[in-house]
Order: structure tokens, then sequence, then C-alpha cells
């Protein structure tokens, strides 16, 4: 062969080898365009692991969804909170810093939220809460959003129940020391006591405590006619079975964490029945959105959601709702999420206000004692 054609020859290969790098590069450049990182802070492990988990499970099927038909996909990059605020932080300090996230959801426990929120501020991140529900959150920042009601109307709803609609004038409070028991603790206490009633019994216990013996015998030599119990599924458990053994009968009433399995794991048969305030979450509606999630979480997970994971999955949906509106510019998704009004999803109708926080409506439940579980009465946020 000649000079002239081994040199052909190389050139062609060289033009040949850079059209194939020019198109492949443009692949990959293309394919990191296309995928959206959002950060998902939850607790997996600790004493609020099992919503934390279902929270995480909701998130992760809308997600999954998404991502079937979308040339724009998205990457969850999870990080286990421990249910304890400083896991959080350093969770949050590596979403951000390393992992280079816009957009985080989570936690869905006010401390943990509360104290990654100055971060997520500083650094003009998004951060959503699914579960989030202590006061304080309407000012941690312009980038901070809840998906869950605040405590302020959590307790009013649960003060004028028990006093206006059950008649009973004189309770005991007990409730897990962290910033969602305080939170309810001092928004029904204000309230209860405005309408007329008093409070004979309250007390706070550290959270992640199982043995409830000692305050329960203070607990028994009080009057009252019924318990307000504002605390974590696993601690229910053990204060109703613990009730139980040392022979304290009384009306009892709570928060969401009785609609949970880890409860009834613990107090099954150790209770008649319990009274308490639920975010709305309705598996029964006639609603083709509540079908296909109760269908296909069931058909991924084995068992039904519960409210945290639909909780989870709703928070999910409005970020996937603004990263469209946005044409996924990270940076536009906290002012479209101030523009969001009637969202309709299997959580109800969300609307967020000047500061982030969410306008939802709320039920009264009941659990019997083999678990069963019933909708008693729909309070609409504009009432209180």
């Amino acid at each position: 062969m000649s000079k002239k054609g081994i040199i052909g020859i190389v050139i062609l290969a060289l033009i040949g080898f850079g059209v194939w790098y020019y198109l492949n590069g443009r692949v990959e450049v293309a394919d990191e365009k296309e995928i959206v990182k959002i950060g998902v802070i939850m607790p997996q492990t600790g004493p609020v692991a099992e919503p934390g988990k279902n929270a995480m499970q909701g998130i992760q099927l809308a997600i999954e969804n998404y991502n079937i038909d979308a040339t724009t996909k998205i990457q969850l990059v999870i990080e286990d909170s421990k249910s304890n605020p400083k896991d959080g932080v350093s969770a949050m300090n590596k979403l951000v810093n390393t992992d280079n996230t816009k957009i985080i959801i989570g936690d869905i426990m006010s401390s943990v939220f509360l104290a990654t929120a100055p971060i997520a501020e500083k650094n003009k991140i998004v951060l959503f809460s699914p579960g989030a529900s202590a006061p304080a959150v309407r000012e941690a920042g312009d980038y901070i959003f809840r998906n869950y009601l605040s405590d302020d109307f959590d307790g009013k709803v649960m003060a004028s129940y028990i006093f206006n609609e059950k008649g009973i004038k004189n309770v005991a409070v007990l409730t897990v020391n962290n910033d969602y028991g305080i939170g309810v603790e001092k928004t029904f206490l204000n309230e209860y006591k405005k309408l007329g009633g008093s409070v004979s019994f309250n007390e706070q216990y550290m959270q992640g405590e199982t043995n409830f013996k000692t305050i329960l015998t203070k607990l028994k030599s009080q009057s009252f006619e019924a318990l307000y119990l504002i605390c974590n599924p696993t601690e229910n458990g053990h204060i109703v079975k613990q009730m139980k053994e040392l022979n304290i009968k009384t009306q009892l009433f709570g928060n969401l964490s009785f609609e949970s399995e880890a409860f009834i794991k613990l107090a099954k048969g150790s209770f008649d029945k319990v009274t308490f305030s639920a975010p709305y979450f309705n598996l029964e509606e006639d609603k083709e959105l509540n079908k296909k999630f109760n269908v296909d979480y069931e058909a991924k997970y084995k068992v039904k959601p519960d409210v945290a994971a639909a909780l989870g999955f709703d928070v999910a949906l409005i970020l996937i709702k603004a990263l469209k509106k946005s044409n996924y510019d990270v940076s536009k998704v906290k002012d479209i999420l101030y523009t969001i009004k009637d969202f309709d999803g299997v959580t109800g109708k969300t609307t967020f206000d000047d500061k982030g926080d969410v306008l939802k409506d709320i039920y009264i439940k009941e659990i019997s004692g083999d678990g069963g579980i019933s909708i008693v009465k729909l309070f609409s946020y504009n009432l209180l």
C-alpha cells in the first residue's frame, strides 16, 4: 500500500473516532441533563422508623411511576436520619455538599426538619416535609415547605372535639418531649383551657422510653375523665399495654401515631378504642388516583398504604408538578410551589400560603382494640 493510502486510512480512522467520541460525548451530556436529583432524609431506623419507611415507600412509588415514561428522569438520593436531629444534619450536609442536591424531601420529624432547615435556607435548597408539624416550621424560611398540618390546627381540633363534642371537662395529658410533642401540647392546653376545660395531670417523657409504669402510677392517683396521648407509635403501644397491666381505665385520645402497625403489634387487645386526629386520607374515597395508589402500593410492598405513605406520595407528586412547570429548572421550583392551589392528591387538596405552610382538612378517627379504623368526623381548616 502506498504512503498516501496509509495516511488516508489513518485520517479516516481519526475522523471516525472523532465522530464516535462526539456523538457519545453528547449522549453523556444529555443523560446528565435529563436526570434531576432529589435528596431524601427520612427515619429508616430509630423510634420513628415505621412511618419514616412508609413515607419513603410512598415517595419511591411516585418517582418510579413517573420515571416509566419520563424523558427527564428523577433520581432519589436517600439518607437515614435515624430519628434524631444530629444524624439528620449530617445527612443534610452530605446531600448539599457531596451530592449537590437542590431539592430535598424530609424529615417527617419536626425536630429533625427544624435542625436541617437553616442549612437548606442558607444554600437556597427547597426542603419539603411530609410530616413536620411544629408551628415553628412556618417561620423556618422561604425555601421551607410542608404537606402536613401545623400543630396549631391539630391541637385546636382535639381540644374542640374533646370539650365540645364529647363533653369532657377534665383531662390528663402525656407528651413526648420533642418539638412535635411540645408543639401539639402547647396548642391543645391553651385551647382546651380557653374553652373552660381543666388539666389534672400533664407530664412529658423522653423519646424512645419503653417503661412508663412510674408515670402511669402517678397518673392513676389523679382524677380525670380522659387521657390525651401526644406520642410516637411504639411508645403509644407500651403506654396502652402498661395501662391495662395497672388496671387504668379511661377514655383515650391521641394523634396520628395510633394509625400504626407498630402500635397495634404492641397493644392489640389491651384497649377498647382510641379516638385520634389524622391528616385527610381515605382509601375508600371514590377517586381514580386513590384507587391506583392503593393498588400499586399493595402490589409493590404487599401491605396497604397508610397516611404516612400517602403523604410521601403526594409530596413527590407536587414536586413532579413543579419540576414539569419549571421545565426542570430546579432554581424555579421554590417560586412555583408558592403558586400551587388545591392540588388534588391522595391526601386531599393541598394549598400553600405565603409561608410555605399547608392548608388541609383533618379527620377524627377511631381505632378499635383489634386494629380496625373508622372515620368519625371531618374538620375543615376553614372552621378554626
